[in-house]
């Protein structure tokens, strides 16, 4: 057969340009113009310049192509052929808006336009403010710290993206809430008991100080626990001043009303699968007033307790600043501010990738009194390494490269999906630059308070992304904002909007409202909790839901509903049922090993096994249903609804790199139960059905969790009429087939689609893994379909290369409903896609846009 060879020249010249190293530009949305108005005033290119440096001012609105700008998806704002700058790059406020050449790497470039009408410049974490007492024809823009409530800040840009996301406020309510100096923290012991804890360390010398517990049947009905008065859980104080921080702290001058030279909280629990052991992180305030003034300093210690809360060991440092803390230390501080340290940590369990997060903020003091210039950072942990002092990371000019005891660490900023999503090094604090904090942050010379300052956060498994939520540092009270980022190996968070009542709001936690127990994982509608500060109570929750603007801001699931699949895990076992219970196999058949997921509408799922329609459970009316290695059953579901104990999320396990990049999916799930937070754990024996705590590593020891880290990786494998894919097939979309082009054998081959021609270079074996995935192998070349170059981003090519077995080759087969399949890759997590309809269409990798282009007929 003959056929054109240019469709293959260009195929291989792209493939070459990437193989030299240069980039390729993303699929981006098409760029939407219109003007930026504030106060019935535009946005104008004065004079329709269109010079470097022509400046950017208010102007009377006429319609003029000088007054219509472009919002580009690299943040970057164009007018007549140029782009909007910051003066000079300059972080300053009052650094003026002028035109320049655009360029896409330059930071001043580039600007948000936020749900709060605000207009975020990366570069610095300021907004646009007219530069003004009102807004008047002729007034220049500059940067200020944002403020939504300054009018001078409130834009409208007809072109902006418009909103991804909805957000309403809900009921409000005060239940469970007993207002302390920490967050509350909701856990659950290895015998399914909740409690929440909190933590208070006053000043003076007959003030309390205690680490208080809580627990019942959730966080509702939760009453203070006995462990409270335990130990020295009741009175902390000679505890805290003999801890590690607490030896090398120093005492306040004579008069001070800080009575002691260490005061510190726990916040945070997270239960060892090992062993059953407790640890969290303590926020240390001590050295009371090192310059005379009326703070201290703060740093992170870690703890643990062997008896399930009842007394307690601090062990060493976690996470400390990277400037000195002792007192009076002029050759560190010469000038007119000192750095405060690092605390009020907010402790995060990130199973999905292994690490434990903690974000943490420092601010500034000033020696002559009062404090500011607030900056968030965050430092990660493996949580198979327990917290201990070395295991901590902090995040520091996009890499996870300084210790957590005293590493640099950089100011995490909202990135909006144009910035970075930090401060620069040069831009940061430095102790040698004089004058107070108020001046250095107008002269740009320190950063401005982040906007992410003291963030809680969760998983949101409806939204598919991390939730978070900040304390308000704008000056004024403002409704609750949130933010999202898909991956906390990036940091890169981005403003989705703000709802619920005007605030400022102090201490902040989530609570799934189903189980009332867990904050880790929450769906569509949560408990967002503040405690004081807070409207219309001083200590409350609101219940808030957040949703996409379209139906297609949904993550792509690996399962469809009403489809069957079998569940297997790493180990080989797989879920069955047998009689009314149900047991693994290791070979399954017919419909007793199928499996239907119908999602709930929150982002969990009930799991029904496809031949008795029973749906898979554990016992939610007592602790032992949340027990570690709890009993799994078969139960009908009430037409009320599924209870907490039957409803489940698929978490995504990921891969996080050591140092820097973002994660990538392993190809492997969990199935999280919402009644317990344990995974689905599959394995032989006697207690082959259980759930056991989320784990990335296998226990070495004999107590604790001893089921395998395979037990509970798992895959999910669509029936289809047939238990296993593997063999010679097709794979089709009308009359187009999945193409090795031109019958080549090189290595590196881009593939495409092509009219069918019944020969072997469009015959595909698929050969099934352990995980369920399957590789697939050309019959003429014998290379296996690849992701090229182990690359995650949307567009990557797909090739052909030897086969290595590495997760870049595996793909995820999944039925829909039509009776089509999805190839999704293990590595990437994005789906087989053809360019087009038409013949030599190139195959690349996108995400899940229900497209026919993805949908794959197996022949």
């Amino acid at each position: 057969m003959s056929r054109s060879l240019r469709p293959r020249l260009l195929a291989a010249t792209v493939l070459a340009v990437v193989a030299a190293g240069l980039p390729q530009l993303p699929a981006v949305a098409a760029a939407s113009s219109g003007t930026v108005t504030i106060g019935g005033q535009c946005l104008d290119d004065v004079n329709a310049g269109t010079t470097a440096g022509n400046p950017v001012q208010l102007a009377a609105c006429d319609g003029s192509a000088e007054q219509n700008f472009t919002w580009n998806a690299d943040g970057t704002v164009g007018v007549l052929g140029n782009c909007l700058a910051v003066a000079g790059g300059s972080v300053a406020n009052g650094a003026l808006l002028q035109l320049a050449g655009c360029a896409s790497s330059a930071p001043e470039q580039h600007f948000a336009f936020q749900p709060d009408t605000t207009i975020l410049s990366a570069q610095s974490g300021k907004c646009l403010q007219v530069q003004g007492s009102s807004v008047v024809a002729g007034d220049g823009v500059g940067l200020a710290p944002c403020n939504p409530s300054q009018a001078l800040q409130n834009w409208q840009a007809a072109g902006a993206p418009a909103a991804a996301y909805t957000l309403s406020a809900g009921a409000s309510g005060t239940n469970g809430i007993n207002g302390d100096d920490t967050p509350a923290f909701p856990y659950l012991d290895r015998n399914g008991q909740f409690y929440y804890q909190s933590a208070h360390s006053l000043y003076g010398a007959t003030d309390g100080r205690s680490w208080d517990f809580y627990s019942g049947s959730n966080f509702d009905t939760a009453t203070k626990a006995s462990i409270s008065n335990s130990g020295t859980n009741k009175d902390t104080t000679a505890f805290c001043n003999n801890s590690p921080t607490g030896v090398n702290a120093t005492d306040a001058p004579s008069g001070s009303g800080y009575a002691e030279r260490n005061y510190c909280d726990l916040v945070g629990v997270w239960v060892d699968p090992d062993s059953g052991t407790w640890y969290g992180l303590v926020h240390n305030e001590f050295t009371p007033q090192p310059f005379g003034d009326g703070t201290h300093y703060d740093a992170i210690d870690y703890a643990s307790s062997t008896d399930q809360g009842a007394s307690w060991t601090i062990q060493g440092h976690a996470v400390t600043t990277p400037y000195s803390t002792v007192r009076n230390d002029t050759a560190t501080f010469p000038n007119q501010t000192y750095y405060y340290g690092d605390g009020d940590p907010r402790l995060f369990v990130d199973q999905r990738s292994g690490y434990f997060y903690v974000f943490y903020m420092s601010r500034l003091v000033d020696k002559t009194g009062g404090w500011g210039a607030f900056q968030e950072h965050v430092a990660r942990a493996p949580i198979a390494q327990k917290m201990s002092s070395a295991s901590w990371s902090k995040w520091y000019d996009g890499a996870w490269s300084q210790p957590g005891v005293g590493g640099s660490e950089s100011d995490v900023i909202p990135a909006d999906g144009v910035g970075s999503g930090w401060i620069p090094p040069a831009q940061g604090y430095s102790p040698g630059t004089s004058g107070s904090i108020a001046t250095q942050v107008a002269a740009g010379t320190t950063p401005v308070s982040s906007q992410l300052s003291v963030l809680n956060i969760a998983w949101d498994a409806y939204l598919g992304k991390y939730l978070g939520t900040p304390e308000n540092e704008a000056g004024s009270n403002q409704p609750q904002h949130f933010y999202v980022t898909d991956d906390l190996a990036t940091e890169k968070w981005t403003d989705i909007g703000s709802a619920g009542p005007a605030q400022s709001s102090w201490y902040r936690w989530f609570l799934d409202p189903t189980s009332l127990t867990g904050g880790a994982i929450v769906g569509r509608t949560f408990r967002s909790y503040c405690e004081y500060s807070c409207t219309p109570n001083d200590s409350e929750y609101t219940q808030f839901t957040v949703a996409p603007s379209s139906s297609a801001g949904l993550p792509a699931s690996p399962v469809t509903s009403g489809v069957g699949y079998e569940i297997g895990a790493g180990g080989g076992a797989y879920l069955t049922q047998s009689g009314t219970a149900v047991t693994t196999t290791t070979a399954p058949s017919g419909t007793a090993a199928q499996w239907t997921f119908t999602p709930t509408g929150d982002g969990f799922y009930t799991v029904a096994n496809t031949g008795s329609a029973q749906a898979l459970g554990v016992d939610s009316t007592k602790n032992a249903g949340r027990a570690w290695e709890a009993p799994v059953t078969l139960g009908k579901l009430a037409s009320s609804g599924p209870t907490a104990g039957q409803q489940w999320s698929i978490q995504t396990i990921m891969q996080s790199p050591a140092s820097s990049g973002s994660s990538t999916p392993t190809g492997g799930y969990r199935l999280v139960n919402r009644y317990s937070d344990l995974a689905l754990s599959l394995t032989g024996g006697t207690t082959a059905v259980a759930t056991a705590p989320q784990r990335a590593w296998n226990n070495t020891g004999t107590a604790g969790d001893t089921r395998p880290v395979s037990a509970q990786t798992l895959g999910f494998t669509a029936a289809g009429g047939s238990a296993d894919l593997s063999g010679s097939h097709t794979l089709t979309l009308g009359g187009e087939a999945l193409d090795d082009p031109n019958w080549s054998t090189a290595q590196g081959t881009q593939l495409d689609t092509w009219s069918t021609n019944g020969g072997a270079n469009q015959s595909w074996t698929l050969t099934k893994q352990a995980d369920g995935s399957y590789t697939v192998v050309n019959a003429y070349s014998k290379l296996c379909m690849d992701d090229y170059g182990g690359n995650t981003a949307a567009g990557t090519a797909v090739i052909q290369w030897a086969c290595t077995g590495n997760p870049n080759q595996e793909w995820t087969v999944a039925a829909l409903a039509s009776g089509a399949y999805t190839l999704t890759n293990v590595h990437t997590g994005l789906l087989l896609t053809t360019a087009g309809a038409a013949d030599g269409a190139l195959v690349t990798q996108q995400a899940n846009t229900g497209s026919s282009l993805q949908q794959w007929t197996l022949g």
